[in-house]
């Protein structure tokens, strides 16, 4: 082989391996619908958790016209608890992810947990209608710390609203449709982790379009009204 045919060989090799790993270092976007799961089971390619409730976790899929969506079905008395449905897969440590919600009853208090190590050590962003309240929180050793919040949403308690959470290295930030309401920094958990939806352990809760996808600065608006 001349040296020339050598040197391109080497070339194209190295070229396919900068290309590879370029193409790992970034996750690609990914969307849950629930439209084609089962109805009345609970949805595959998700990890049920519950604590401080004796009952087991009740997450299905639900339809209603032909929009299919994720419902948990509250346990009465459950308002102590609370319970998670994680992705088992896509583990990602820079991340926006964001989810519709809708209450129909119970607490009306629900979110987004990411970077998801275990059971208790998880970021959260509670939306809870009935205190119209949104919270940003680190559950670490299952013990749950409030990093910031805000009081005054006059939110539509029936309605679906849009909750999405971007986090870059430490720096946080949680929207409600589109409208950026909270913005912090913490460097509690730093690897990778999953994401996934939380409630209350008697939210009658539902949640659809669960999506995944790469940070943007671009579409980082505050609301003036909140001086943020």
């Amino acid at each position: 082989m001349s040296t020339n045919s050598t040197k391109a060989t080497r070339l194209s090799t190295v070229v396919l391996v900068v290309a590879a790993a370029a193409a790992t270092a970034t996750a690609p976007d990914s969307a849950r619908a629930f439209e084609t799961d089962p109805v009345g089971r609970p949805p595959a390619g998700f990890t049920l958790h519950v604590a401080r409730q004796p009952s087991a976790p009740r997450w299905v899929v639900r339809r209603e016209s032909a929009n299919g969506f994720l419902a948990h079905d509250g346990e009465p008395g459950g308002h102590a608890g609370f319970t998670m449905a994680v992705l088992d897969t896509d583990q990602r440590r820079n991340v926006s992810v964001s989810a519709r919600v809708r209450f129909a009853g119970g607490q009306r208090s629900g979110g987004i947990v990411w970077r998801v190590q275990d059971a208790e050590n998880y970021y959260l962003a509670r939306l809870d209608l009935d205190r119209q309240d949104i919270g940003l929180y680190r559950v670490a050793g299952g013990n749950r710390t409030r990093i910031d919040g805000e009081d005054d949403l006059e939110l539509d308690t029936t309605a679906w609203h849009t909750l999405r959470v971007v986090q870059e290295d430490e720096n946080i930030r949680v929207y409600i449709g589109g409208i950026r309401v909270l913005r912090a920094r913490d460097r509690t958990f730093v690897k990778p982790g999953a994401v996934g939806l939380w409630c209350t352990g008697d939210a009658l809760a539902q949640f659809d379009d669960l999506r995944l996808t790469t940070p943007e600065d671009k579409d980082d608006h505050a609301d003036p009204r909140r001086g943020r």
